[in-house]
């Protein structure tokens, strides 16, 4: 590849090379909210040679107008793209301008607690900008591992290892070449060979295209014009609390130490503009701390049954016996007691009297009902978070009436009750968290209420059971968390005394109640936690000296 496409590339905007023609791709864009246009085209079209835009581009940098100069430095680059001056001036001002701050915004307003630095709104011109394509994102060099072992000065090794790799290289004008040295590497592919020559040659590479690369010696300045920079958009979920996006925007910042960084919580966009390699770096970090919680689907069956009976048998005798005079025949039917038509008369004389006897009866009849409720439900959650589930009705219960006199004369007011609703049925409470891919731990809360046969003044008794516990499980294992048994039973005896002693000469009745209830569940692991995707790694090199990804 010629100079002259090395030059063309780097001038504001997009390049097609096609038979050692340049042809440029105009673009407008905005820098520190001028609105300035900065057209690539021919001086020709503007009346103005090449070397006038030039120096007015330098009167505008003396000036202090950045944006000016950069806006004429690139024009005159791009009417003579062979002049390496021209293209100089524009790296040296392509970084200042593009980290200009496009938006004065002030952030949104989200609550004491929030980072205002933070926080804000991104504008359109940022969004423009974020859209545009990012540089190449690796080198094309040859593929392979392979031994190196090359000798002579910095610039010699770039270009024999350049070579080596099928890449071609260039170099700063002002590039310092360093003492001859031995370059020696074994088993190693394009990256790591490259960024050993960095170290070794105190230089740092940009990759122009594909194949091409630009060397400069490593210093704060050379960083400065030639690194690239770029804004991007990165999306995230209604899902994600303003809080956990706080926390993740200030890690990703204090990390890489990006220039620039706003969360537009009505976008739902995050914005990061900075050099090209922090700018990839930190959507790997946001894409994996913003990964989904995992997420668990937990069976729950409660099983209730309820089984009751009742048995009555033995013999009934009376327990009364009237003793009647009868000493008029005529008298007889007003002095005969009711429920009594036979008597046992003893007497003959002066009086006859009768005890009454009446008949006995012997009987046995024994019930017996059964009821069994099963509820069967799923519910979903995810890592961390409660969810709730309520199966049943809402019953209103009074709380306040008015049951005073509403008798009398004239009109009397009687207020309406009030009301609460109390929860029947089964209201269930899981919190899961999730260890690796195997292990679930559940906190659950259940509890099953009913109405109850009792009342206290109209109002019903509620019967509940509740239950609390944390387990830990494995995925698809079932597990019974609680369970409840109860048992009541009652006989009643009644009879005559002494009589009654004899089990069929009594009246027996004996009634039996007896409720089971089971709580069962089973978790499956339906989104694994982010802690089991796998890893990445990259070289970052050091705080000063930003490794550039190839």
């Amino acid at each position: 590849m010629s100079q002259s496409s090395l030059f063309s590339s780097a001038v504001s905007g997009e390049f097609f090379i096609h038979a050692g023609k340049v042809y440029a791709v105009i673009y407008l864009v905005k820098l520190c909210g001028l609105g300035l246009a900065t057209v690539v085209a021919a001086a020709a079209m503007y009346g103005a040679t090449a070397e006038q835009l030039f120096l007015q581009g330098q009167k505008a940098e003396r000036a202090g107008e950045t944006v000016r100069a950069y806006s004429l430095y690139t024009q005159a680059s791009a009417a003579e793209p062979n002049n390496l001056k021209y293209w100089e001036k524009v790296q040296a001002l392509r970084p200042m301008a593009s980290l200009l701050e496009v938006s004065h915004a002030k952030p949104a307003e989200a609550g004491d607690k929030l980072d205002p630095s933070l926080f804000g709104s991104i504008s359109a011109q940022e969004l423009e900008q974020a859209r545009r394509p990012l540089p190449p994102p690796q080198l094309k060099a040859a593929a392979g591992r392979r031994d190196f072992d090359l000798r002579g000065d910095s610039k010699t090794l770039w270009e024999q290892l350049g070579a080596a790799l099928e890449l071609n290289v260039v170099f700063d004008t002002e590039y310092r070449p360093t003492t001859p040295l031995r370059f020696e590497l074994n088993d190693a592919d394009y990256r790591v060979a490259l960024r050993a020559l960095e170290g070794a040659t105190d230089s740092f590479l940009t990759p122009v295209s594909g194949n091409l690369i630009l060397v400069a010696n490593d210093n704060p300045q050379k960083r400065t014009e030639f690194e690239r920079t770029a804004s991007v958009t990165i999306p995230f979920s209604e899902t994600e609390s303003v809080q956990e996006l706080q926390e993740i925007a200030t890690s990703v910042r204090g990390v890489l130490d990006i220039t620039r960084l706003m969360v537009d919580n009505q976008k739902k966009l995050i914005l990061i503009r900075d050099r090209v390699t922090k700018v990839r770096l930190a959507q790997k970090i946001f894409e994996d701390l913003m990964r989904p919680r995992a997420q668990v689907a937990v069976d729950v069956e409660v099983l209730t049954t309820d089984a009751s009976s009742a048995l009555n048998y033995g013999l009934s005798l009376p327990t009364a016996f009237p003793l009647v005079n009868f000493p008029v025949k005529s008298n007889l039917m007003t002095t005969i007691p009711s429920g009594f038509t036979n008597f046992l008369g003893f007497g003959g004389g002066a009086s006859l009297i009768g005890l009454g006897v009446t008949s006995a009866s012997l009987f046995a009849t024994a019930s017996k009902s059964n009821t069994s409720t099963v509820l069967n439900t799923e519910v979903v959650a995810m890592d961390g978070l409660p969810s709730t589930l309520h199966v049943g009705d809402k019953f209103p219960l009074v709380t306040n009436t008015y049951i005073g006199n509403t008798s009398g004369s004239g009109q009397v007011f009687a207020p309406p009750p009030t009301f609460t609703f109390e929860d029947l049925g089964l209201l269930l409470k899981v919190t899961p968290h999730v260890h690796g891919v195997d292990d679930v731990t559940l906190e659950v809360d259940v509890e099953f209420k009913l109405l109850g046969a009792a009342a206290v003044d109209g109002i019903p008794v509620i019967s509940s059971k509740k239950f609390e516990s944390k387990v830990r499980l494995m995925n698809g294992e079932w597990a019974v968390l609680g369970g409840l048994l109860t048992t009541s039973e009652a006989r009643t005896i009644s009879g005559i005394p002494l009589l009654s002693a004899i089990p069929l000469l009594r009246n027996n009745t004996v009634n039996r109640d007896m409720g089971q209830t089971l709580i069962v569940l089973k978790p499956h692991i339906q989104v694994l936690p982010p802690t089991e995707y796998p890893t990445w790694r990259a070289w970052t090199g050091t705080e000063t000296r930003f490794a550039t990804e190839l």
